[in-house]
């Protein structure tokens, strides 16, 4: 096909008719299969409020003795980092699974996140912690949605994979 300038259609140099039914059946799976796969790391981004607020949580509920100390995160300032940061976490995370995009690692809050904590006398294992039960819960979540999707779930193990791998990636820039 060639296209002009203004972006007409002046001729028509293949032949669709060449283009089997198998080659079609594969354009379709693939495309079937990459939308089943946003869909899934679309719900990431719809649910990190909750995840974050959740995982949070239950590291708070876990170690109580980091609530009655000196450095604790029992202030309404550390909350809230800790809650913000989450949600930049899960959206970089989404944006890893699209992109494997290796430099947003080095960019951003991540280049100093770990850096940030320490100033505001966050513990770092509990940061660590939050990260880890985010990822639990993340990967929960994609399970449950891919679930409730029609068609091929075969591109699920190498997402859950991928995403355990993004977070490690994390969880080891506060290490």
């Amino acid at each position: 096909m060639t296209v002009s300038n203004s972006g007409q259609i002046l001729s028509n140099d293949r032949d669709l008719e060449n283009i089997s039914n198998k080659n079609f059946e594969d354009i379709k799976e693939f495309i079937n299969t990459a939308n089943s796969r946003l869909d899934a790391i679309n719900s990431i981004t719809n649910n990190s409020h909750a995840i974050t607020a959740d995982a949070v949580t239950a590291m708070i509920c876990e170690n109580q003795d980091s609530v009655k100390t000196k450095i604790s995160i029992d202030t309404t300032n550390k909350m809230s980092v800790c809650l913000r940061d989450g949600e930049i976490i899960l959206r970089i995370v989404s944006y890893l699974l699209i992109s494997d995009d290796e430099s947003v690692l080095s960019k951003n809050c991540l280049k100093d996140l770990k850096n940030t904590y320490l100033a505001l006398g966050v513990p770092l294992k509990n940061a660590i912690r939050v990260f880890e039960l985010m990822r639990d819960a993340t990967i929960s979540d994609l399970k449950s949605t891919v679930n409730t999707i029609k068609g091929e779930k075969e591109f699920l193990p190498d997402l859950i994979s991928n995403t355990e791998f993004q977070f490690e990636r994390i969880i080891n820039l506060l290490r």
